[in-house]
């Protein structure tokens, strides 16, 4: 039996209800059944019990009889509905690219209709989209530059296509077949030494060309013309209801899975083994997915920031740690990422720019100024940020902390834990490292203890308050330039970077930003980093 089925309702000795449902494999290797907490509501609990009944049932159905198991992912939707979410974040891997995330995302919500899963990381969903948006217009632009190219090599294999189309006209090759040929290709293709495996971004495509298989007829190679690969492209532009619900994929889902079979298309059209040529005309075949203007309404609400009265009690609750990821946040439009990663060298406390930068900057900078200056790691776009007086309060503590503990260096990361780990260290199961945004839930919870109206937004909404407070004060560009948007610039020569983006308006925003924000300043007492 998955689960336990009980008619009595008691509180346990922690004053909770509890149920067990479905099984998990413990660390000793052993079936074990998982309780679940429910809360205190009676009501509640029964509610949540029933969500979580209805997901372990779908995951039961997906398996022989007595073989369900909760894996990792989806024992944290579980224990997330326990708490009483409605809303199942689903977390980005370490390492995951953001197009990769918001590919896992589409997926995931196809795959779990019943509940209503988000992304974690709004931000890098949102950029994980724009990336694949970007890569089909690259794709477009390539394709028209190199086709004059090509004339001349497809007009001399056209011959030896032939030939060998002659030779294996009998062979049968059939269109599963070359699908599980091409998820051969991708195994190789993205295995990473570092890793041992293949990484995530081809872990996902193989998810999805698995997608193809099963949505796609397994129909021999030989009958796949102009028509039939028109009418495959035609089924995802249409945009095909999630499994077991009347409800359509995204249009970014169906357009991930036409730019996948696209590229298996053009990766068959390639290989001498399937003898198979792309028909006249392929790339003039329509991938064209129509918006969803409900789904872009959605989108546009879950899109939250924090006012300024929020501010002010955060600041005024934090620790000094919580404070500074709070103020780095503001101050500068850091992440999670952004903050792991910044190191002592970066940080650059009282020392303004010379003339010849003033000059480019168009603003003047003094000795009393400080700033950050870094490369974006996840944009490769140059950064420069002048710092707010707390702000520099906190890095200054957080220089001190760090003196305290081992590998000193410019090129180390500013700030440890408390084991002198770094903050995007993997977990054991080589997840990504949710320290930071624990730190921050853990603020807002202690907040909403006693005010539960306070808004249970996560870490990476002070990244839009942010660029909000810049794009009011300054301009879309600023704002752009402030969260580091755009195209990467070389930082060899910072001339070229201060000529190309407008950093002196950012600093000027900054520092009007900092006026608005006194009151929140003011929150955190006289001392907001200990005497």
């Amino acid at each position: 039996m998955g689960t336990r089925t009980r008619i009595t309702w008691k509180l346990d000795k922690q004053g909770q209800y509890a149920r067990q449902i479905g099984r998990k494999r413990a660390d000793n290797g052993k079936v074990v059944q998982h309780k679940f907490r429910l809360g205190a509501e009676l009501v509640e609990a029964k509610r949540r019990e029933q969500r979580l009944r209805e997901l372990w049932e779908q995951i039961e159905a997906e398996h022989p009889r007595g073989a369900a198991e909760w894996t990792s992912e989806t024992l944290s939707f579980a224990r997330q509905i326990a708490k009483g979410e409605k809303l199942i974040e689903l977390p980005q891997f370490h390492g995951e690219s953001p197009a990769a995330y918001a590919k896992r995302l589409h997926l995931t919500q196809k795959k779990y209709p019943a509940i209503a899963i988000v992304a974690e990381d709004r931000e890098a969903q949102e950029i994980g989209e724009i990336a694949i948006d970007s890569m089909h217009e690259v794709q477009a632009l390539a394709r028209d530059t190199v086709h004059q190219l090509s004339v001349d090599l497809d007009s001399r294999t056209a011959v030896a296509r032939s030939r060998s189309r002659k030779s294996t006209k009998g062979s049968g090759a059939r269109l599963h077949e070359a699908f599980d040929a091409f998820i051969e290709w991708i195994k190789k293709d993205y295995h990473r030494e570092a890793l041992g495996r293949v990484n995530d971004g081809g872990l996902t495509l193989i998810r999805q060309v698995g997608t193809l298989k099963e949505k796609h007829e397994d129909t021999a190679l030989s009958t796949i013309d102009y028509v039939a690969v028109e009418l495959m492209f035609q089924f995802w532009r249409q945009r095909p209801f999630r499994k077991g619900t009347k409800r359509p994929i995204s249009r970014v889902s169906a357009e991930n899975y036409l730019g996948l079979l696209k590229r298996f298309f053009r990766w068959l059209h390639r290989q001498p083994k399937f003898a198979w040529s792309k028909p006249d005309d392929f790339e003039e075949i329509s991938t064209k997915v129509e918006d969803d203007p409900d789904g872009l309404q959605r989108g546009l609400a879950q899109v939250k920031t924090f006012g300024l009265a929020e501010l002010i009690k955060l600041n005024e609750v934090a620790t000094p740690l919580e404070r500074l990821f709070l103020l780095l946040g503001l101050n500068c439009g850091f992440g999670v990422k952004e903050i792991a990663t910044l190191t002592v060298g970066e940080v650059v406390l009282f020392k303004g720019h010379n003339d010849r930068e003033q000059e480019l900057l168009g603003y003047q900078t003094t000795a009393a100024d400080s700033f950050i200056k870094r490369v974006r790691r996840k944009s490769s776009v140059y950064g420069e940020w002048i710092l707010f007086q707390q702000t520099v309060d906190g890095l200054q503590w957080a220089l001190k902390r760090r003196r305290a503990m081992p590998d000193f260096s410019p090129n180390a990361p500013l700030l440890l834990n408390s084991h002198g780990e770094r903050y995007d260290k993997p977990t054991k199961g080589d997840h990504r490292n949710q320290q930071i945004s624990n730190r921050f839930n853990d603020l807002v919870a202690r907040i909403r203890a006693k005010d539960e109206s306070f808004p249970k937004l996560s870490f990476g909404k002070l990244r839009k308050t942010s660029g909000n407070l810049m794009r009011d004060r300054g301009g879309g560009e600023v704002s752009g330039v402030h969260l580091c948007h755009g195209q990467a610039v070389k930082t060899d020569d910072l001339a070229d970077a201060y000529t190309n983006r407008p950093f002196g308006k950012v600093f000027a925003a900054l520092r009007v930003v900092e006026q608005y924000l006194q009151p929140v300043f003011a929150a955190a007492g006289p001392n907001p980093f200990g005497k």
